[in-house]
């Protein structure tokens, strides 16, 4: 069921790497009928790979940026899948006020606060989010918040992948950006 990132078109905007977005997916636990909100979706590589795991579920993957909506399409119609709806806005305004069991942020462009409160109000009970974050202050804040809403279950995976690259006769390994990924359950531990 993975995608590698060659499969995917990317422009405009940033891709999450296949190899955080598999350890993302797995930790979502995605069931066949679950409802996952991807908040900004990007070039939709979150929602298309999960979107395959949903067999009876919906992805509703939500993009503020105009200039990557296209890419964002190309991409669903590319891999094919069909149970992904693209709503084009910012969060959580454009959030549907459905109930849904999962959410992923890629990000919240400030908006965390009132992100997670749409979460509290419309997700399931012992709902799951998963939160990827690159800057330190964006991880305070995000952790701030999710003791402020009582969430268990609170785990937290720095990633950093490194991708081997030629050199001249040497190979050398060459950095991406380090990755928090925030995993959370809504209610308190069982």
């Amino acid at each position: 069921m993975h995608i590698y990132d060659k499969e995917f078109i990317q422009r405009e905007l940033p891709m999450t790497k296949q190899e955080v977005r598999a350890i993302s997916i797995a930790k979502l636990q995605l069931e066949e009928s679950c409802v996952l909100i991807d908040v900004g979706a990007g070039t939709g590589t979150i929602a298309i790979e999960a979107a395959r795991y949903l067999k009876k579920g919906k992805v509703f993957a939500i993009e503020k940026e105009i200039k990557g909506i296209g890419t964002l399409r190309e991409n669903i119609e590319k891999i094919g899948v069909k149970n992904v709806e693209v709503i084009v806005g910012r969060a959580p305004e454009k959030i549907p006020n459905v109930e849904y069991d999962r959410m992923f942020i890629g990000g919240s462009t400030g908006s965390m606060r009132s992100i997670v409160q749409h979460f509290m109000k419309y997700s399931a009970e012992r709902a799951r989010v998963v939160i990827n974050i690159i800057t330190l202050e964006s991880l305070n804040e995000t952790v701030e918040i999710l003791k402020e809403f009582d969430f268990s279950d609170v785990e937290i995976v720095n990633v950093m992948i490194s991708r081997a690259k030629k050199a001249g006769n040497y190979t050398m390994m060459y950095g991406e950006n380090p990755i928090y990924i925030i995993t959370a359950i809504k209610g308190k531990s069982v």
